[in-house]
């Protein structure tokens, strides 16, 4: 790119500094992960998560272990889950025609949908009721599970194309942003819980999980994870610039808690209440970036940093208004904002701000901040119909999952803060529709559920939405 406009430029440039991130990685791959969140069991799915008031098989002794205290026998607990997701990913493409100081034409989002299909273990877990009052429990579970693989071409997230000429000279040239290899995060827990009954209507419970989380930014075939930044200056000049990332010493086992209440606001239990909360683990890591490593980053090629599962804290209410029914509602408070915590800013960019010719910075890097937030509202109703020993449940269930994806800026201030965008490239509009923060998800579900003598239950369910599936299959047998 060609950085000699005027001599009021460099005087500008030396007054511009780069507005540095915030929080959260600018990988492309890593803007919008899913979280498995949602209570564990095919109960729970089916009915939108809706549990905590509820909270009354062997899965309590994660989703509320309050409710372990409604439990009067040995159980054992197996679920496992598979997810068929869609990762919505943008391509930010644009095009500047016309002449030399023209502006670039409008950002054109496209779609670059990554797929991903797992099936696991997602809890096993056994209860032991120690005396009328108190139960205990021990859990296995996968809370966490994200994998996004750019495939064998990569991800391309930026591209822009400029074909301005002046007099008889034509610029032919392409900015092309595009990340290679996989990324995955995991979380493994076990856990010991127990429940006691204070009284008839009212419950107590807590436990403590030792969490083991991964992260890993992989390769492909071709080499180690990168972002691969190439510029056609022209049909024989090309300028290819690699960033090799990779994360080191991750995976310590962490501890947290899980605490929770259970009680019946009247005395035939009709009406239940129930909140819990669940703490984030933290693990630390070290984030190495190698290769060409952009100049504002060259003090920086090894940051550590602390990766905390998002906490999350439930309240619920369940209510029973004819013999057979239950219809659930509850509000999940989770912590995405917590997910990183410092800035890990890899890739800079360089261009020029204002309105045409512009002022030429370089060195910039993207102002990266981390989700919000967020409340997610459930609701879910079970009908159960009894035919001898055998009881069948039929389950629906809603939820809405709010956006928690990563968003992202190109920003640079004068010395007295006025911001300027980088428009040429468009950078600044082109970070912003790739790292726009996801959309959100409304998520339709149910199942069913089989239980023979009271000793023997089997749930299968689904959930679906806007792109993605998930179904789990749960079975638990009481003693």
């Amino acid at each position: 790119m060609q950085l000699s406009r005027t001599a009021t430029s460099a005087a500008l440039l030396m007054a511009l500094a780069a507005v540095p991130a915030s929080a959260q990685i600018d990988s492309a791959l890593l803007s919008k992960p899913s979280f498995n969140l949602t209570n564990p069991g095919g109960k729970s799915l089916a009915m939108g998560g809706a549990f905590t008031a509820i909270a009354d098989d062997a899965t309590a002794a994660l989703a509320n272990p309050a409710g372990l205290g409604l439990l009067s026998s040995v159980e054992f607990g197996l679920s496992a889950k598979r997810f068929d997701e869609t990762i919505g990913l943008v391509t930010a493409r644009a095009t500047a025609t016309g002449s030399l100081t023209a502006p670039w034409g409008p950002i054109r989002p496209g779609d670059s949908q990554i797929s991903s299909r797992t099936l696991d273990v997602e809890y096993a877990g056994i209860v032991l009721p120690i005396s009328r009052r108190f139960v205990v429990a021990l859990t296995y579970a996968e809370n966490l599970r994200f994998e996004g693989d750019a495939g064998a071409d990569g991800y391309p997230y930026l591209e822009f194309r400029d074909n301005r000429s002046g007099g008889v000279t034509r610029r032919d040239i392409l900015y092309e942003y595009r990340e290679y290899g996989s990324a995955s995060l995991k979380n493994r827990l076990l856990g010991f819980s127990a429940g006691f009954r204070l009284s008839d209507r009212v419950r107590v419970g807590a436990g403590v999980t030792l969490n083991r989380t991964s992260f890993a930014l992989d390769g492909d075939a071709e080499g180690a994870h990168r972002l691969v930044n190439t510029t056609y200056v022209s049909a024989v000049a090309v300028d290819t610039r690699t960033l090799l990332m990779r994360v080191e010493g991750f995976g310590s086992t962490e501890a947290a808690f899980v605490a929770g209440i259970h009680a019946d606001l009247d005395a035939r239990g009709m009406v239940t209440v129930g909140a819990s909360y669940r703490s984030g683990p933290k693990t630390q890591g070290t984030l190495v970036l190698g290769g060409d490593v952009p100049a504002a980053l060259a003090d920086q090629t090894s940051r550590p940093f602390m990766f905390s599962l998002p906490g999350d804290a439930t309240a619920g209410i369940a209510v029973r208004p004819v013999p057979g029914m239950t219809v659930a509602a509850e509000v999940q408070w989770i912590a995405y904002g917590d997910i990183f915590d410092r800035a890990l800013p890899i890739q800079s960019f360089s261009g020029f701000v204002g309105p045409p010719p512009g002022f030429p910075v370089t060195g910039v890097l993207a102002d990266v901040r981390a989700a919000d937030d967020v409340f997610v509202p459930r609701v879910g109703a079970e009908y159960v119909a009894v035919a001898g020993a055998t009881r069948v449940a039929f389950r629906v269930g809603y939820h809405r999952e709010p956006a928690h994806g990563v968003t992202a800026d190109v920003v640079v201030r004068d010395a007295s803060g006025q911001p300027f965008e980088m428009t040429d490239p468009p950078f600044s509009e082109g970070v912003r529709t790739v790292f726009d923060g996801g959309k959100a998800d409304d998520r339709f579900s149910g199942g069913l559920g089989v239980t023979v003598a009271r000793a023997l239950s089997v749930d299968l369910s689904f959930d679906v939405g806007r792109a993605s599936r998930r179904f789990a299959g749960s079975l638990f047998y009481r003693f």
